[in-house]
């Protein structure tokens, strides 16, 4: 394409600008007119001289003019010549209307273009918002801005409160980057949406949450009537690296999972601001469940070393994390790999209790750290997955491999895996072993297109279903019996989370 510039063509005339300085200009070759400077009062009028000869004085002439009669028209005439036509703002009426109409239409066509020229700027500024940050494509671009994000990550918890009602929490990301969460009570059996993260509360702007977070939630419980939330999630990217966030709604506070929970009741965490992650980490927490369960509250995230933990034990020595990673006798995790986590209470007050986190290795293998009694024990599972495989894992019975336990330890861990296109896959452990189902789970098909699931203790699965505008949370329950491994793959869809602003 060529430039501005090589639409015109210069002459290539000089300017003497020597001569401007010199008060030296081209001459004329013809005469002008000169004024007669000696004209009189008796002659009023300057006279045009040829050159420097005579002027010329013509005589006057002093003969007035003659008049000429002009008849009036007679009304004769005035009929032979028809009506006179009316005009408005000296044009004829036809002219005048067509004019203004012509006029009209120009008016309304550049109103209209303009107006249309606005919108579609307003849309495209719109997608290119949703589309800006995070490693999430356009499948989240939507002008409703407090939709569910299409990319959004998906974190959950649960708990059994003290008039024995199951309480259910779900924790996503809106479009316009906020954060919410979605809580069902089986007393009432309807889905309560809540903000957490809505950009006007608690000096926390929609610009202090990364587009596409990884999101981790847990739930504290102090006693059968009291009981903690915590969320975490991430600061947009800054290099490679995330720092994480963290807000705490405590028991003084009135958690309800009945009634919308005020965002500004969120306080905030030790644990913000003193973690960072590599910007795409998965993020997953676990806080104290029961009395044989592990006792504190932890939270996990991947750096370019490895797997990382930091865990609160009380108010008096707070957060605390050495720095290092979890080292284990197999390879770390591939970069940016999903991470679940599932926790097994002891069965007795002289059992054992574990956190066991699964991921993918560098390897490919699919793998799983055992945290009990304060140590750290790796296992391979005998799946090997890719790298964008996603990983939900929950747990069945308690922590005890007795073949004599009534209720013996069980995991059941689900991957979907885009590149392998063989839907969702069943890895379970029962009787001391890993073992791979060998059909996909058919009755959780809905999951594998999108690949984004996670698993709560009550054995709720959660996933993402459909594309765009059209994405849901689609919520399913396990109806395995722990001793049938022939029903292990058997889940229920319960229905859509609410995730509904209001």
């Amino acid at each position: 394409m060529t430039s501005s510039m090589d639409r015109y063509e210069y002459s290539t005339l000089e300017v003497d600008t020597e001569a401007q300085a010199r008060n030296q200009y081209a001459e004329t070759t013809s005469q002008l007119p000169e004024v007669n400077q000696s004209a009189t009062e008796h002659l009023n009028y300057p006279e045009v001289v040829a050159g420097s000869g005579t002027a010329y004085k013509p005589d006057i002439d002093r003969t007035l003019p003659e008049a000429v009669h002009v008849t009036e028209t007679t009304e004769g005439e005035k009929a032979a010549l028809g009506p006179t036509e009316n005009r408005i703002c000296g044009m004829k009426r036809k002219v005048f209307w067509g004019v203004l109409i012509g006029a009209i239409i120009l008016i309304i066509a550049i109103v209209v273009g303009v107006t249309a020229g606005v919108v579609t700027t307003r849309r495209a500024v719109s997608a290119s918002d949703s589309d800006s940050s995070g490693n999430n494509g356009s499948a989240g671009s939507t002008n409703n801005e407090t939709a569910l994000f299409a990319n959004t990550n998906i974190a959950t918890a649960n708990f059994t409160d003290q008039y024995g009602n199951e309480n259910y929490l779900v924790a996503y990301q809106l479009n316009n980057k906020a954060i919410y969460l979605s809580a069902w009570n089986s007393s009432n059996k309807n889905w309560v949406v809540s903000a957490v993260v809505d950009g006007n509360t608690n000096n926390l702007g929609l610009d202090s949450v990364r587009k596409g977070t990884a999101l981790a939630l847990d739930v504290f419980a102090y006693d059968n009537t009291s009981r903690d939330i915590h969320v975490y999630w991430q600061l947009p990217d800054s290099g490679g690296l995330s720092t994480i966030k963290a807000l705490t709604y405590t028991n003084d506070k009135g958690i309800t999972t009945t009634a919308e929970m005020p965002a500004a009741n969120w306080i905030d965490s030790e644990a913000a601001n003193s973690y960072i992650s590599t910007a795409g980490s998965a993020l997953i927490s676990y806080g104290k469940q029961c009395d044989l369960c592990n006792q504190y509250t932890y939270l996990y995230w991947q750096t370019a070393n490895g797997i990382r933990e930091a865990s609160y034990q009380n108010a008096s020595l707070g957060w605390n994390s050495d720095g290092s990673t979890i080292q284990v006798d197999l390879s770390g995790p591939s970069a940016n790999s999903s991470l679940a986590q599932a926790h097994a209470a002891a069965a007795t007050v002289d059992g054992h209790r574990s956190m066991n986190i699964f991921y993918r290795s560098t390897a490919g293998g699919l793998s799983q750290i055992v945290n009990g009694d304060g140590r750290y024990v790796g296992h391979y599972l005998g799946r090997d997955v890719g790298p964008d495989a996603n990983i939900a894992a929950f747990s069945t019975g308690y922590n005890e491999t007795s073949a004599n336990w009534p209720e013996p330890l069980g995991f059941q861990v689900l991957t979907a895996d885009p590149a392998a296109d063989d839907g969702v896959q069943l890895t379970y452990y029962e009787g001391g072993a890993w073992t791979k189902a060998g059909d996909e789970v058919a009755s959780l098909s809905d999951c594998k297109a999108r690949a984004t699931m996670i698993a709560n203790r009550a054995r709720r699965v959660y996933c993402l279903v459909g594309n765009g505008t059209n994405t849901e949370i689609v919520e399913y329950e396990w109806r395995g019996d722990p001793d049938d491994t022939s029903t292990y793959s058997n889940y229920n869809r319960i229905g859509t989370v609410d995730t509904t602003v209001r």
